[in-house]
């Protein structure tokens, strides 16, 4: 629920993203699941009472999960936990990178169709909410299948050795990019002082991207399908890079060399400083401190919507010789 929300707004051209937009995008996956015939559809409560009220006035197969809230990234970590448990078929991430990230922390290998509404959406992608729903409940009920119509993401696994540390844990995740920053403090999560950044690990690597994924892709590009990923050190008098980190702001970085991380590859990188996570501060690292990153390519199965659509329109999913009001099929 606070995909989108971020300082970011009030430092850079970042858009905002509304409840009321969350409360639509939520209600059409509900309508396409179950238009496509979904037996069972798990919501994740939050604070701001999105679900619920997108849920208001639906004849729909619904199940709210009775976790506590704390509005917390725990909220959705501890949610995609639940619905592995209950042998969820599909999950429908709604947010940017770092909800992407909290469901894989929570789930790590979850079945996963991923909309973007945050501030930085280079994992999720943009489609069209009721065809992800409707895609969501023909996997889920076994009429496509997911390993044709999905592959496994690259993940990034953190360790943080660290005698000196914060006592955040010392197992982590990233799903886009890992970045050690300077400074001493976590503060509002945003990364917004381009001269901080030290070293960029990125599994994804676009040119077009905004945010810190984004300087290794105006480097050297590594697309998500692509094994590996790229490590950008910043700094010296190599040459310089001039990337968006935010929505509406260029920034010229120094360069001091770049190089590539193959898959099962570890990096380590020293303190002090802060690790950030697909593009937010989460922990502080000492002097003493050691930070590992290895890329792997088993994270959450991301299933291709527009692909998956194509696939039932070839099997004729969508035409019928009776007029009936759901198309009602097997499994949840």
């Amino acid at each position: 629920p606070r995909a989108g929300k971020d300082i970011r707004r009030l430092m850079s051209a970042a858009g905002h993203t509304s409840d009321a937009h969350k409360v639509d995008v939520v209600r059409r996956v509900i309508v396409g699941a179950t238009e496509s015939g979904a037996q069972r559809i798990v919501l994740a409560d939050d604070p701001q009472g999105i679900a619920r009220r997108a849920t208001s006035r639906i004849d729909a197969p619904l199940e709210f999960l009775s976790e506590a809230r704390t509005g917390t990234r725990m909220d959705s970590i501890r949610a995609a936990s639940s619905m592995r448990d209950k042998d969820v078929g599909v999950v429908v991430a709604i947010g940017g990178d770092g909800t992407c990230r909290d469901v894989a922390a929570g789930w790590s290998e979850a079945p996963l169709i991923a909309l973007s509404t945050g501030t930085n959406n280079v994992f999720p992608v943009d489609v069209d909410a009721t065809a992800a729903g409707t895609v969501a409940a023909m996997i889920a009920g076994g009429r496509l299948d997911l390993v044709d119509l999905s592959r496994p993401a690259k993940r990034l696994a953190l360790t943080v050795k660290d005698p000196l540390g914060d006592g955040g844990p010392a197992d982590d995740l990233a799903l886009v990019e890992v970045a050690l920053i300077d400074g001493d403090f976590v503060g509002a999560r945003a990364v917004h002082d381009p001269s901080s950044i030290r070293v960029v690990v990125a599994a994804i690597a676009q040119p077009e991207s905004t945010g810190l994924s984004s300087i290794a892709g105006r480097l050297r590009p590594l697309s998500r399908e692509e094994p590996g990923a790229v490590v950008v050190r910043l700094g010296g008098n190599s040459g310089y890079v001039r990337v968006s980190l935010t929505p509406g702001a260029s920034s010229l970085l120094p360069v001091q060399n770049v190089s590539d991380l193959a898959s099962n590859e570890t990096v380590v990188f020293n303190g002090p400083g802060v690790v950030a996570c697909d593009g937010e501060r989460y922990r502080t690292l000492s002097n003493k401190g050691r930070l590992h990153v290895t890329v792997h390519s088993d994270g959450p199965r991301v299933i291709d919507v527009t692909a998956a659509m194509k696939v039932a329109f070839d099997r004729g999913e969508f035409f019928s010789t009776t007029k009936c009001t759901t198309n009602k099929s097997k499994g949840s």
